[in-house]
């Protein structure tokens, strides 16, 4: 007896959910209503079922993941950028050392030059040693 009172509720919700709507033309006039017409051409209509609600937490779970996402790259991004403004710097540093050391191979040069006898030595010594500490700080 138990089983068939649930056998029964199941059936009766079942068709609760799954109602439609009848569509009914009669004389040329169309009617709507829950149950079947008396009478004229019948239409069977499905309603759809209403969408499912809107989970506002996913969203606010998505925008906190956007946000977390947007502030790891601006970090990683000002990283960069500090990285390539050290570079720039250290780099107009290292030419601004090698230029000072062409201008002591120059002066050494000049000064090898108009050396007398006995300061000549000394001084192409001076020169060849600009000249290796040029090559070796800057390679050119």
């Amino acid at each position: 007896m138990k089983t068939l009172l649930i056998t029964l509720a199941i059936v009766a919700s079942a068709q609760a959910s799954a109602q439609g709507v009848y569509k009914c033309v009669k004389d040329g006039r169309t009617s709507y209503s829950e149950t079947p017409c008396a009478a004229g051409q019948v239409q069977l209509i499905e309603v759809p079922p209403p969408p499912p609600a809107i989970d506002k937490g996913a969203a606010t779970r998505q925008q906190r993941v956007a946000d977390q996402l947007e502030s790891t790259r601006k970090k990683r991004e000002e990283r960069e950028d500090a990285a390539r403004a050290r570079a720039n710097m250290q780099s107009a540093e290292h030419e601004q050392h090698c230029a000072q050391l062409r201008l002591q191979q120059k002066w050494a040069a000049q000064d090898a030059v108009g050396a007398g006898d006995k300061t000549r030595e000394a001084a192409q010594l001076k020169v060849r040693r600009a000249s290796e500490r040029l090559a070796l700080d800057c390679l050119n």
